[in-house]
């Protein structure tokens, strides 16, 4: 599994000097979108164990600003997103391990960042569609 990890992490870096060879923030915006797909994933997999009866646990729940959608925000990114940052930046940034990374890993199959990605977005888009249709 870590295997996939690497090689989704490889593609996205190689992707993306590949496509903005210029862009200087390279290492923030490939962490920021990794980090927030790899939240949405777990997102998925927590929503649907919850709703075939698997999973039993509240989420936390954040109520500090009017209204819910900064707080549901803000619970979505203290619940599935830092947890997430946290394990990319110590895998793939702490000490420069990414340089490591693109060496052993330096021939990514085809798009799988890129499918990776879209899959974790159509699953979220038909999880909310469900969500919303069955309540």
């Amino acid at each position: 599994m870590i295997k996939l990890y690497y090689w989704i992490w490889s593609d996205s870096i190689l992707s993306l000097k590949k496509y903005h060879p210029k862009k200087v923030d390279w290492k923030s915006s490939i962490f920021i979108m990794n980090t927030w797909i790899n939240a949405t994933n777990a997102w998925i997999i927590f929503v649907w164990l919850k709703w075939l009866g698997v999973n039993k646990i509240q989420l936390v729940f954040i109520n500090l600003f009017p209204g819910d959608l900064l707080d549901k925000f803000l619970s979505f990114s203290i619940v599935f997103a830092l947890p997430f940052g946290f394990l990319n930046y110590f895998l793939i940034f702490y000490k420069d391990r990414y340089k490591t990374i693109l060496k052993n890993y330096s021939t990514p199959p085809n798009l799988y960042a890129f499918s990776y990605s879209m899959i974790v977005v159509s699953l979220a888009f038909i999880t909310v569609l469900l969500g919303v249709y069955f309540q």
